[in-house]
């Protein structure tokens, strides 16, 4: 994952270009307008982590509650000023994780600090703290001890994956060095796969690495060849490992048994691979993608994993990301839209950028509408890297009823908005903000 690439994610101008080529349209009918009656009858299911328009670390929940500030410091402070980034939820939906950047009158980074705390806002740790790193991506170990982050390093043009554990300040250690850089926690806490180009001079350049962490570091290089940084996946039983090897611009999906006992390639394509499992491990969602930049741009399949390997590609296109619902039998994905028709809620502008996000059912293969509307930065700044960030994040809630997103609204400020994943009502507009994802539980 590349940090500059990630502050050019937010220019939209490509997707404009890609909405002439969009090719669907399945609706389940209208949308029925949304009563402000309905969240009353609505079960609140989990918290959703965002950043305020304040600078400030926030929760709140589907039906528009009280927003909660988890910090309160942010903004200007003398000649100087605080900036917080990067919200991650662990993955038992108790804890949060966040970056503080203090920056000087100049605007040079005096501190970075890695925060740990609970989704109250209570047991607020700084875990991590100084100028060498700057963390702007980070990933919960799926046991929610753990955060796995990675960062910039002060005056070297590489990146470093680290582990600091939660509410514990002192204990952080270096993983592996790299640009880009990409990983997936195996199930057990214990061990990660990575993909990284080393960015030594006289190395191998490129490898696909098994990082165990307990009790020592241990770094086993896989015999592949990994291709054009698309990241890896474990399955969810942590025994077979995805990945993208790429040859001549032509990349092939394999599934790789972790004790050596077998491999399978599920697919061949031309341009990237951008690869996850379902929850339930019975299926790989993969992004065939002929563009990469300034963001992906490809065919979606669906390929099950059973002894057939049957293939179900879908007829939108170009699609720009996916994310698997929590109970793996839907799929939300994105494709180019226009400002034509879209409701009044959002912005209105025909220099602005706008996506539709739609459903998928794996097993009828219908797809249907689940909202349109014009992005906000913090949405185009998962686009480039939504594969990495779809192992460390979500949109959905954790019963797979509701998608979260952030988008601009009517006078053209970021706010979060809930949508019904079955697309029968239209979404709701829930409280400014942008950079949202919802809790795991």
């Amino acid at each position: 994952m590349r940090v500059r690439s990630i502050l050019r994610a937010a220019a939209p101008a490509a997707l404009v270009l890609g909405a002439a080529i969009f090719i669907s349209c399945d609706v389940r009918g209208a949308q029925a307008a949304q009563s402000p009656l309905l969240k009353f009858f609505e079960s609140r299911v989990g918290l959703i982590l965002y950043i305020a328009p304040d600078g400030n670390v926030h929760v709140i929940d589907q039906k528009g509650g009280t927003s909660r500030a988890l910090t309160k410091d942010a903004g200007a402070h003398g000649d100087g000023i605080v900036v917080y980034t990067s919200p991650a939820w662990s993955q038992d939906g108790k804890l949060v994780a966040f970056t503080r950047m203090t920056l000087d009158g100049s605007r040079q980074v005096t501190d970075a600090s890695l925060f740990t705390a609970g989704r109250d806002g209570k047991n607020l740790t700084r875990v991590l703290t100084g100028s060498r790193l700057r963390p702007f991506y980070l990933y919960w170990s799926p046991d929610s001890k753990k955060v796995s982050l990675l960062s910039a390093v002060q005056g070297e043009n590489i990146l470093e994956l680290g582990l600091a554990p939660a509410g514990v300040e002192g204990g952080y250690r270096s993983l592996d060095q790299g640009e880009p850089f990409y990983w997936d926690w195996r199930a057990d806490s214990r061990s990660m796969v990575a993909h990284v180009n080393t960015g030594h001079p006289g190395s191998d350049g490129e490898r696909l690495s098994l990082l165990s962490l307990d009790p020592d570091l241990n770094r086993t290089e896989m015999s592949v060849d990994p291709g054009m940084f698309q990241a890896p996946s474990f399955s969810p039983d942590g025994k077979n490992i995805a990945y993208a090897s790429t040859s001549r611009a032509v990349s092939t999906l394999h599934l790789r048994a972790l004790d050596g006992s077998g491999e399978r390639t599920l697919a061949t394509e031309t341009g990237g691979a951008f690869l996850e499992f379902s929850s339930d491990g019975k299926r790989i969602a993969y992004l065939a993608a002929l563009n990469l930049q300034p963001v992906p741009e490809g065919i979606l399949t669906v390929v099950d994993l059973g002894a057939m390997s049957k293939k179900q590609t879908l007829k939108e296109a170009p699609v720009l990301e996916f994310f698997w619902a929590p109970d793996g039998r839907t799929l939300a994905f994105v494709v180019p839209d226009s400002a034509e028709d879209v409701d009044p809620m959002f912005l209105r502008n025909d220099k602005v950028a706008y996506v539709r996000l739609k459903g998928y059912d794996v097993t009828s293969g219908k797809t249907w509408v689940i909202a349109r509307f014009p992005p906000s930065r913090g949405f185009f700044s998962v686009l480039p890297f939504f594969d990495q960030y779809q192992r460390s994040s979500t949109m959905w809630s954790p019963d797979s009823r509701f998608i979260g997103f952030t988008a601009l609204a009517a006078d053209g400020s970021a706010g979060l908005f809930v949508a019904r994943a079955d697309g029968v009502i239209k979404p709701r507009y829930l409280a400014p903000g942008d950079y949202a994802f919802w809790s795991w539980k």
